[in-house]
Formats: C-alpha cells, structure tokens, sequence
C-alpha cells in the first residue's frame, strides 16, 4: 500500500513538458506586448515584471521565481516561493528586460550547451531575449514565454550552496536555468555541459 501511495505522489508531482508550438508576438523588439506595458508615447517601458518556471517536468519548480545572484552570475530559479522572500523584479525597457530600476540587462548566452540568462553580457555574446506565444493543436495558450530563435524550452539543474576558501557564500541554493535547442554559434563555440534535471518554460509575468 505505501508503495502504490508513494508511486501515486510521484505521479502527481511529474509531468512531462507540453509539445507546443512558439508563436512570436506581433510588435518583436519592442516592450508592447510584454505584460504590464505602459502606454506612452515617450518612452517604451513595462512596469513590473517577473519571471517564473511554468509546465515544468517536476512540478515542484512551477511559479518559483528566476532571480539574478550576483553582477556576474547567470540568473538562477530561486526556491522560496513566498513573496514575502525579497525578489529582483524586471522591466522591459525598449524591448530588452532589465534589472529592477537599474540599467543592467537580461539577455540569452550564445552558447548552445550553456544558454544561460546573463548579466550585462560582453558584446556579441548574448541573444536578446524573445517574447512568444505558445499554441497547442492551433489552439493559443495562455500567457506569454521567453525564448530566442523560436526556442522556448528551458533545462533545470538543482546548484547546491557553495562556500568559497574564506568561508563567504559563492553560489546560492536552487536552480541553474538555460534555454535549449539554440544552434551553434561559430563565434561563440559550445562549452562543457551539464544535463538538465528537468525541463520547462519560462512565463513572463506581471509583478
């Protein structure tokens, strides 16, 4: 009996990710389409917005944040889903998101084995992130998702906290996140990788 209960639990909490079709908003490179868009012909800008796990194999990570660590590591999905844990929102700013009020920018790695959500990227190293919509059978989803080069499906890998030789935190605990299915870039070859834990999407929402 408690192996059937613990088989069912299992069952429950794992799912595989939606077959979907990604469909580019209209208006690509701008903020309109991004939720929460302020209408206004002075500036294109979003108020808050946030990223957060959707239709994940392990359904434990759904709704759970994406939130940056530190200036120069890639963003990370964090495991504290109450929004009394302080969180890093994001506004799109002339189509690009960005940090909270800051000037620092969210953008995709150009490497394939390692398309990472970046920082202030160098240069001609990151893709800027895309806003689709997802269809299943025709029929158009809820909500919109990130993605690039009509790449939407991201891997998951559970990061344990680190400390460095001075005994200071070096990662924190949760999940690394990077989109899959980009194509090789010359200039920026692929790097060793990591297999995803699990897979899903990231939902772009208002905060």
């Amino acid at each position: 009996m408690k192996r059937a209960l613990l088989s069912a639990a299992l069952l429950a909490t794992t799912f595989a990710v939606p077959s979907v079709t990604p469909v580019p908003v209209i208006y690509p490179g701008t903020c309109t389409m991004w939720p929460n868009w302020i209408n206004t012909r002075d500036a294109d800008v979003t108020g808050r917005i946030m990223f957060v796990v959707s239709s994940a194999d392990d359904s434990a990570l759904n709704d759970l944040t994406i939130q940056p660590q530190t200036s120069t590591s890639p963003l990370f999905v964090s495991p504290f889903p109450s929004r009394k844990v302080l969180k890093m929102y994001y506004r799109c700013i002339n189509g690009v998101p960005n940090i909270s009020l800051s000037s620092s920018n969210v953008t995709i790695a150009r490497d394939m084995a390692n398309a990472h959500l970046l920082v202030d990227a160098a240069p001609g190293k990151a893709y800027k992130p895309e806003l689709y919509y997802h269809e299943v059978g025709g029929v158009r989803q809820e909500g919109v998702f990130l993605g690039a080069l009509n790449q939407t499906t991201w891997g998951f890998r559970y990061q344990q906290v680190s400390c460095g030789a001075d005994g200071r935190v070096g990662e924190r605990e949760g999940y690394e996140v990077k989109l899959l299915g980009l194509p090789v870039d010359e200039v920026n070859p692929p790097t060793a990788q990591y297999p995803p834990d699990f897979e899903g999407f990231v939902k772009v929402i208002g905060w």
